[in-house]
């Protein structure tokens, strides 16, 4: 009968009544934790928002297995002292202007309590409530690489789906013991995390709670960057793309275009081409665009943004190699933290439906998280073209897209130019409330 928010076991301890007690700039850390190590960790993330001058309230999902259950798992008794999320509290939600979710795994992704708790906020969805919000996650997992990344990974999908721009760690906790490799620990670009052990004994080490400190000081930094005044300046946005057929290109022009109409400067640059002449005269391809290329030498200008879009061809559901070369030549911009806290985005082009149309985003965003960029999806904000029925097009949560067809013929439709245009418009917003 459990389930999650809607739910839960009546002789199960309920904990303390859910109220929004933190005023603005606020954030809710809302947690499950069968042996206590997301909660330890969760502690740890609300000092480190704290310290920053943000305002916490700290709420446990409702546990859906029985006590007995739980006694035969040698499960401890929940907390009484911290708040229990129901489903009327939820709605409140939007009250917020961050969420964290902490989450053990379970084969690699969130648990059932943790995903119950998503899908009750259907509603929030419904009226994209959440759309803009940040949020973030941290994990605990039995094993090393054994769901570190992977419920993070996951768990962005119910993040996306809400239009909620998710803020990873990083490498930014690098001075709090990241890089250290003399001693087992979690923690990772995605976020704070912990390793239980296969008995769930092992607590999380003084390494895991810095990094916990250090990942809510990040949120933290976010989180008021959000709700600060808006600044005066010129907002600068470069979109890195690569098109072979021109499909990504025309896409690239219309969220261009839509961010300069709403004020934003906004630079044009294509990733360098990897195939030789021959090769793509032999594959129909027209000529390169005029933009500048993306190369060594203007690497180092991303840094000079305030957002990154980046447009990105699906290759068997992965980016091109030209855009993964693109990415890979910006080392020098990761060992500085240079593109930490940068807005990104992405849009892309796939052969057929359903071929990549949201993997290649998902596949994509690894390097995004890896250089601690906030990833802004476009959520369900273009409206009735999001929904629409009537014809087959592009466009997901996670960002416009286009069908190019098996042979590259098909141009992107008035849909999802309309699309495009619309991510342009909730991007340039994004850029203009979080530049300072």
């Amino acid at each position: 009968m459990g389930n999650g928010c809607v739910s839960k076991p009546e002789s199960e301890d309920k904990g303390l009544i859910a109220q929004k007690k933190a005023a603005s700039p606020s954030v809710a850390i809302i947690y499950y934790s069968t042996y206590g190590h997301v909660k330890t960790l969760a502690e740890q993330i609300k000092k480190g928002l704290e310290s920053t001058g943000v305002n916490v309230d700290l709420f446990q999902i409702p546990e859906t297995l029985s006590p007995d259950v739980l006694k035969a798992m040698s499960a401890p008794d929940k907390p009484k002292d911290v708040m229990q999320l129901d489903l009327d509290f939820i709605k409140k939600l939007p009250e917020y202007d961050g969420l964290m979710f902490g989450m053990p795994t379970r084969f690699g992704m969130m648990p059932a309590q943790m995903k119950a708790c998503f899908d009750a906020t259907g509603q929030l969805w419904q009226s994209g409530a959440l759309a803009g919000k940040l949020a973030a996650t941290f994990v605990s997992t039995g094993t090393q690489q054994g769901g570190q990344e992977t419920t993070h990974f996951t768990a962005i999908t119910s993040l996306v789906h809400h239009g909620m721009a998710y803020v990873p760690l990083g490498y930014q906790a690098g001075g709090d013991g990241q890089f250290d490799v003399s001693e087992i620990h979690g923690g990772s670009p995605w976020g704070a995390s912990t390793l239980a052990g296969g008995d769930g004994s092992r607590q999380p080490s003084e390494l895991e709670l810095k990094i916990a400190g250090k990942h809510g000081e990040v949120f933290g930094g976010a989180v008021k960057r959000s709700v600060a005044p808006a600044a005066s300046r010129e907002f600068k946005v470069a979109v890195v793309y690569y098109s072979m057929y021109g499909h990504i290109k025309k896409l690239a022009d219309e969220m261009a275009a839509s961010m300069k109409e709403d004020g934003v400067t906004v630079d044009l640059f294509q990733a360098p081409e990897l195939l030789s002449e021959e090769v793509l005269k032999k594959m129909g391809a027209p000529a390169k665009p005029a933009d500048a290329v993306m190369d060594h030498a203007n690497v180092g200008k991303l840094a000079d943004y305030d957002g990154l879009v980046f447009g990105v061809p699906t290759r068997f559901g992965s980016a091109a190699a030209q855009m993964k070369a693109m990415f890979d030549s910006t080392g020098s911009l990761w060992q500085s933290g240079a593109l930490a806290g940068k807005l990104c985005a992405t849009f892309t082009s796939t052969g057929t439906p359903n071929g990549g149309q949201e993997s290649t985003h998902m596949t994509t965003l690894t390097n995004m998280v890896h250089h601690g960029m906030i990833y802004v999806p476009l959520g369900y904000q273009a409206g009735a073209d999001a929904f629409d029925m009537t014809e087959l097009h592009g466009g997901s949560p996670w960002g416009a897209s286009t069908f190019a067809g098996p042979d590259g013929s098909r141009q992107p439709s008035a849909v999802e130019l309309r699309i495009a245009k619309q991510q342009g418009k909730v991007f340039a917003a994004k850029v203009k409330q979080m530049s300072k």
